[in-house]
């Protein structure tokens, strides 16, 4: 259990990126950004609650896109503004 907090408290690296650079974050960093926390996201809910695999993806794409949507409220989302 103690061991898949840590990839949990790794989460919301769209928001990092979106606090650290504001409108700086170019569109390789935030795609890195996401499939980072789809993964890590997806890897702890399967550790912590032992759901299936398709259980564990909703699961990551749902914190993900909660991410998402608050790292672009930070500014993180400039790179995809034409």
């Amino acid at each position: 259990m103690l061991r898949a907090l840590l990839p949990l408290a790794l989460t919301g690296c769209v928001t990092t990126a979106g606090l650290v650079k504001r409108n700086d974050v170019s569109l390789p960093v935030l795609a890195g950004a996401v499939a980072a926390d789809l993964i890590v996201t997806t890897l702890a809910a399967s550790q912590i609650q032992d759901y299936s695999a398709g259980g564990s993806l909703a699961t990551g794409l749902a914190f993900t896109a909660v991410d998402v949507a608050a790292g672009c409220l930070l500014g993180a989302c400039a790179a995809l503004r034409p």
